[in-house]
């Protein structure tokens, strides 16, 4: 999928990772944290890290410009990154952590959308977004299960000029030992300014997860979760949303699942 990506042949000994943080900077903070607390262990490189980073040309190509960095606001006024994609020219899919906050008053009151960032440079702009959704399930519950939300915005005309990704919902034979790739804005490389990519197969599936040792950090939470067959587009199959010392994982897109993206997608 990224032609220069070439992954090591051997993994060793798990490690966590910190955010950089620039001296006299404010620091890069996870949006993880403002529902799970610590986030030291919530995501992890597993043994070596071979992540990417995407190549300055690649921005303004697909699927890549359709993955976006998000600065988030919350209630309190805290900010925190994440990630988000397009799924329709007013849509981006992304964690339910991203969108409501459990420890920050719940909503966040805005999301700046970023697509293709690449440092200073942000090649399509920014769009400021007020509105969001969730299901009740990580809402009321906070269950990791139905970590997934959607970010709304009010003009189209951003995602309507970098395109969309397609998603569905494989079957559970479909997503045995698939190569599954992501990317986004981790913040321990660069403070969250340029997508890292990483890809390996996936370890297993639940009915609700798909579970991974592809390398993520913090900040990377609502990443794209895709597989590509042959000369075939990149479909969408989960979203990323966390992970611990052995591996990570996200959110499966399942038929319901993909009934809600539809849903909101099409909403007015």
């Amino acid at each position: 999928m990224l032609p220069y990506y070439r992954p090591l042949r051997a993994r060793t000994a798990v490690r966590g990772l910190e955010a950089v943080v620039d001296a006299g900077s404010e620091p890069v903070r996870d949006v993880a944290e403002a529902s799970f607390g610590e986030t030291t262990l919530l995501e992890a490189v597993i043994g070596n890290d071979d992540r990417v980073r995407l190549a300055d040309a690649l921005t303004r190509t697909n699927p890549w410009r359709q993955i976006c960095a998000l600065r988030i606001r919350a209630a309190t006024g805290t900010r925190y990154v994440g990630t988000g994609w397009f799924i329709g020219p007013r849509v981006l899919a992304t964690a339910g952590h991203c969108v409501y906050l459990q420890k920050e008053r719940g909503w966040a009151a805005s999301i700046d959308v970023i697509p293709g960032k690449g440092g200073a440079t942000e090649p399509y702009g920014r769009l400021t977004a007020t509105r969001f959704a969730s299901v009740d399930g990580w809402v009321e519950d906070a269950s990791r299960d139905f970590d997934y939300g959607v970010i709304f915005l009010d003009d189209p005309q951003l995602g309507a000029s970098v395109g969309n990704w397609e998603v569905e919902a494989p079957l559970d034979g479909e997503v045995a030992a698939v190569t599954a790739r992501i990317s986004g804005y981790p913040a321990d490389r660069d403070r969250a300014e340029f997508q890292y990519y990483h890809e390996r197969s996936l370890q297993s599936a639940t009915a609700s997860r798909l579970l991974y040792d592809i390398d993520t950090f913090g900040g990377q939470s609502g990443s794209p979760i895709w597989r590509q067959l042959g000369t075939g587009p990149p479909v969408a199959i989960g979203i990323h949303t966390t992970g611990g010392l052995t591996g990570n994982s996200g959110t499966r897109i399942t038929e319901s699942v993909l009934e809600n993206l539809v849903r909101w997608n099409e909403a007015p």
